[in-house]
């Protein structure tokens, strides 16, 4: 499905009815799901009363309760109450292998027994592990190491100041890299502002530029000539992992751009790297940053995983010590690059490689969106799904797609938001376990079987759906 009809689709999501679960079905759902976990129930009431909310993990579905997970393993996971769900949350896309994928596991275990969890000083491991991103990324000369994607989005920040000596940096309204204050300002919804910024003074906001609406090259074109733009931050394939999708040509319009305003571009691939393709979504679109970024799908998963790579003359200004011809942007971090990250990250993409994972997992993506396409197509619902290779997206009430600064907008994205929740709990009640009700990542693990049972659970919750 191309850039256009997507849009154009969405739109008519939005103009049209909402369809969405009765509550009296709803409350069904809630009793099946409570009672099939009674010591998922029991594990949150005690959560209360030890950690905000009941839940550290902003994903996970919260009706009636989070349930805890006891295991996970290739496209399964289960729960404490040994309910088995077919998983496409992936912990939020970097799983592309399956989950505790064996190879990775024991390669891991091993430099664990044999040398520790680190030790603060240089190990092979993150030299080899180096070695295999820039076989794959040729925009990547030197790389260094952080402990999630957001700390590296932070790294990121400062390193375009310090190079360009200019102060401002830009991203997309829709745009998700992490919690960093500053890139709070229209976080998962164009237009949103400071909505989720409480504890941020606003002034914080004064050296970024937010493109609302979102790839609008003219608007980009008029901040860049400013001349004090130090950045431009991307998702490269659109916000929220593609769910603000951006047109194809955007990236290479937008390296013009960066070009000609000697601003640097930086690709925030937390999600795509290794997963639209081996070279990350820079490969995908034929398009070279000067900075890219890295998280969790760095080391598939394993943690205090992050990283910022670019072209040399860029990159030493993260050098320690005194530079006397460069600025120096201080960065640090005990845990950064140790041993089990490094190792992971290195197996990993070795692995990944070998399996020819990316292809493989991406035509799985293809099956399942055709055929979510196919249902919604027989039941005469207008929803539809797309995808970029194995990163699947269902749209059904489209509540980030609302333009919220219209009268009575807000109203429509919390309630169109409400209803995906509901349709995201009704499939958990089927044994699926999506992102939001609207996501799925796809994995060389997932089957035939998994696709299968995937679309005869949307194909009952459809049957639930009433026009309101």
């Amino acid at each position: 499905m191309n850039h256009e009809e997507i849009m154009k689709r969405r739109q008519e999501l939005i103009d049209g009815p909402i369809y969405s679960i009765p509550s009296e079905k709803m409350s069904k759902i809630s009793d099946k799901l409570a009672d099939a976990n009674p010591k998922s129930r029991d594990l949150y009431e005690r959560a209360k009363d030890l950690i905000p909310g009941g839940a550290q993990h902003m994903l996970v579905n919260k009706n009636p309760f989070p349930f805890t997970i006891a295991n996970a393993s290739g496209s399964k996971m289960f729960d404490v109450d040994g309910n088995e769900y077919v998983d496409y949350l992936m912990m939020a896309g970097p799983i592309i292998l399956g989950h505790n994928y064996p190879p990775l596991i024991d390669a891991v275990v091993s430099v664990i027994k044999e040398e520790g969890i680190g030790a603060g000083w240089t190990s092979e491991w993150e030299l080899k592990a180096t070695e295999l991103i820039k076989k794959h990324m040729p925009s990547i000369e030197l790389f260094r190491y952080f402990q999630s994607g957001t700390e590296a989005n932070m790294a990121a920040s400062r390193l375009v100041r310090v190079y360009t000596g200019k102060k401002k940096i830009m991203k997309m309204g829709g745009s998700y890299h992490g919690w960093y204050d500053p890139f709070i300002w229209s976080m998962h919804i164009p237009h949103s502002g400071p909505m989720d910024g409480a504890g941020i003074p606003p002034e914080v906001f004064n050296d970024l530029v937010c493109c609302d609406p979102p790839y609008d090259l003219d608007l980009i074109e008029k901040h860049l000539k400013t001349g004090d733009v130090a950045g431009v931050f991307i998702e490269p394939i659109g916000g929220e992992s593609g769910a603000t999708p951006m047109p194809p040509e955007f990236p290479k319009e937008l390296r013009k751009l960066c070009d000609t305003y000697e601003t640097l571009l930086v690709f925030d691939e937390v999600v795509t790297a290794f997963r639209v393709d081996m070279g990350g979504a820079q490969a995908y679109y034929d398009v070279e940053p000067d900075i890219t970024v890295m998280g969790k799908v760095l080391t598939h998963g394993f943690p205090s995983s992050g990283g910022i790579g670019g072209k040399r003359d860029i990159m030493e200004c993260l050098v320690a010590g005194l530079q006397p011809t460069k600025g120096r942007a201080f960065v640090a971090g005990t845990m950064g690059a140790n041993a089990i990250t490094t190792s992971a990250g290195y197996w990993a993409i070795k692995y990944i490689e070998e399996e020819n994972a990316v292809e493989k997992a991406g035509l799985k993506g293809d099956t399942l969106s055709a055929g979510l396409n196919e249902l919604f197509n027989s039941m005469d619902f207008p929803f539809f799904s797309y995808n970029f290779k194995s990163i699947v997206h269902i749209e059904t009430a489209a509540p980030v797609a609302v333009d919220i600064r219209k009268e009575g907008a807000i109203v429509s994205a919390l309630r169109r938001k409400e209803v995906v929740d509901d349709i995201a709990t009704a499939l958990l009640a089927e044994g699926i376990l999506t992102k939001y009700g609207a996501r799925a990542f796809l994995s060389i693990a997932h089957t035939d079987e998994d696709i299968d049972n995937t679309l005869k659970a949307f194909e009952k919750v459809l049957g639930m759906l009433e026009k309101e």
